[in-house]
């Protein structure tokens, strides 16, 4: 197991997921368009759901790459120690850089969109 295992893996995807989140967060979209910023349906309604929308899920992604980061180490660590084949762990390596692509991304949808609708009226 070489340097690559410390490169691949959810901390880099939790790299990747805090520096969009820093993105978003120095250079945050101003007005609703369609190439930049949070885009579902809910949060384009209007300009004050949208502002709202984009600051809750920067945040979130700030703090889910923070995790996915340290977690991501820590499991690199424990690959580290644990005597296994190389197979397995490069295949564990990769299902694990998978779901921690995925599954923060997902939450953080669903976790945006129950905030808008607990703070914003549906009826605007």
């Amino acid at each position: 197991m070489g340097i690559a295992s410390w490169i691949f893996g959810p901390q880099l995807m939790g790299i990747l997921l805090f520096t969009l989140g820093l993105i978003t967060l120095w250079f945050p979209p101003k007005h609703i368009n369609k190439y930049y910023g949070y885009r579902l349906p809910l949060a384009m309604k209007n300009q004050q759901t949208w502002n709202a929308a984009n600051r809750y899920a920067t945040r979130y992604m700030l703090k889910s790459g923070l995790w996915l980061f340290f977690i991501g180490m820590a499991i690199t660590l424990l690959l580290r120690i644990l005597p296994m084949p190389y197979r397995i762990e490069e295949g564990m390596t990769i299902l694990l850089f998978i779901f921690s692509g995925t599954i923060p991304m997902i939450l953080s949808i669903v976790a945006t969109e129950r905030y808008l609708s607990k703070t914003f009226d549906n009826k605007q």
